[in-house]
This record gives structure tokens, sequence and C-alpha cells, in this order.
């Protein structure tokens, strides 16, 4: 008898769960385990650690909502559990977009990005220790989106002051904390872009420029210049089918200092859903004490679980 109703009560489940999994499948859930080995030299100090890379997990979707409209979401956790890593949110906005171009507030990758540092933001790892500004995934930010086939512009506004490194700035106001703007145009097959960033935790506003898509054989390049009042930075990109050189310079006036980093990676395909990559990571900082420089190599295994 028990057995009966059990298997009863998990057929009336399966027949009401069915909707909410079919609904489930029309959008997407998604995970990616990446773990690797980490050699890292700082000063002449030697480390080897095995760690996790940026796995994650998140689910995502769209509905239309008739008239045109389309609601879409995104929700993505970092799981590096662990010594040293924690749990965290990469992804988290919510929007609305139809011929009008689109609308999302949240945390995700916003319109500096997007325009600018996201044209040479390709090695897996080893990104972004020399540029002006490396603004990655923002948060409390509302931003439109829009264009044609060939131009494409958006707008940011941050509605609180704690936008970049988790740093808060004290004496911020109530309201529109900080704005970024882009446009990008298309040329042939390249793209250039120009992009304005000018935020409250930040002393000085940054103007970058890139230009992404540049063909040279079987070179395909990408550049990328920021500026402000004391700093200038050049960052260049080139893949070389599965190989990738990076390079980031950053003169800055204030300090004097004129650091220097540079990534050589290769990724390479095992099959269905598997890939391994490895860098080779070189930083300069230019301070005049060889203790504050860093060479790191890694070998990292990926597998997208779903």
């Amino acid at each position: 008898m028990k057995f009966k109703t059990t298997a009863i009560a998990m057929a009336v489940a399966g027949i009401v769960a069915a909707p909410v999994v079919a609904q489930a499948a029309a959008d997407e859930i998604y995970a990616s385990a990446r773990i690797g080995v980490w050699q890292k030299d700082t000063g002449g100090q030697s480390e080897l650690d095995i760690r996790s890379f940026s796995s994650r997990f998140g689910a995502k979707g769209e509905a239309d909502l008739g008239n045109g409209m389309t609601g879409f979401g995104r929700y993505e956790w970092d799981v590096d559990l662990g010594e040293g890593g924690g749990l965290g949110v990469r992804h988290r906005y919510v929007g609305l977009k139809g011929d009008f171009g689109s609308v999302l507030v949240g945390q995700t990758y916003h319109t500096f990005y997007n325009f600018n540092v996201g044209a040479v933001d390709i090695p897996w790892w080893h990104s972004g220790y020399n540029m002006v500004s490396y603004t990655s995934r923002t948060d409390n930010a509302l931003t439109y989106s829009g264009g044609t086939d060939s131009v494409a512009f958006g707008l940011t506004l941050y509605m609180d002051a704690d936008v970049q490194n988790g740093e808060t700035d004290p004496n911020a106001e109530d309201g529109v904390d900080g704005v970024e703007a882009g446009a990008s145009f298309g040329i042939g097959d390249m793209t250039l872009a120009i992009a304005f960033q000018d935020i409250a935790i930040v002393d000085d506003a940054v103007t970058g420029v890139s230009l992404s898509g540049v063909g040279l054989g079987p070179v395909m390049m990408a550049f990328n210049y920021q500026t402000n009042d004391d700093q200038d930075g050049i960052t260049l990109h080139a893949d070389i089918n599965n190989f990738y050189v990076h390079i980031e310079s950053l003169s800055d006036d204030a300090s004097g200092q004129d650091p220097l980093a540079l990534t050589l990676g290769y990724t390479q395909s095992l099959g269905s859903k598997t890939t391994m990559y490895y860098e080779i990571f070189d930083f300069d900082r230019d301070t005049g004490n060889s203790d504050d420089d860093s060479t790191n190599v890694m070998a990292v295994l990926k597998y997208d679980i779903i």
C-alpha cells in the first residue's frame, strides 16, 4: 500500500511539474567548471596552487511580451568555493528590448566595457592590469543600448557610488553618481568605437578608443587606448589561430612609472564541452624593485557541465 501511495504521489507531482520544467527548458540553465594549476613567481618567491578559475552557475532567458517587446533577465554566480574562493554574483539584471533598442538594470557589463574594454578583454584570465580603467561587471546601473546595422550607441547611469572595485565614495550624493557613454561604427570588417566614463569613485574622467576586427593574413588584432589627466594606456591583442598575444602598456605621469604586462596564451579544444587553456603572464611594474614583478604560468581545464 505504501508503494502504491508513493507511486501515485510521484505521478501527480510529475503532472504538476511538467509545465514548469517545459518552461525552464525554453530558457537556459548553465554551469561551467574551470579548475587548473597555477604557478606564481613574485620577487623570487614561488608558489604552486590548484584552484578554480571563475567556475560558474547561472540561468538566463527571455519572454515575448507582444507588441514587439521582449523581457529578459539573467542571474549568474561565481562558485569558486574552497581556499581563497567564495560564492559571489557575476551577473544580475533584468531588461526590456524591442525596436527602440534595449534597457536593462542591474549588475553586468555596461557601456564603457562594451564599447572600449571588451574589444581587448580576450585572455582567459590575465587582462586589465595596465588599463587606465578596467571596468568589468558593475552594479547599480541603468543602461540603454540602441543603433542600426553599422552604428551602435549606449548610455549608462549609475545610481550608487559603489560601482568600481567595491569602493564607496563618502562624498557622493543621492542620485546619479556616474555616467558612461559610447558609440561604435562599422568600417568593413572592423569596428571603431569611442567611450567616455565619469563616475564618482574615480577622480578623473576617462576617454577610450578601440579598433577591433583588424585582419592581417591569419592574424586578427584589436587595439585599445584610454586616457585621463595623468595616465595613458595602450592595449594590443592579436589572435593567431589558437594562439594569442596580449600586451598592456601604461604611462603614469603622477608616479613616473610605465608598467608593462605581457600575456601569451593557447586555447585547445579537447572535444564536446571540454577545453584546455594555457597562459604565461609577465608583469613588470616598473617600480625599480624587482620584487614587485611577477611571472605566472597556468593550465586550466574547462568543462561546460550544462
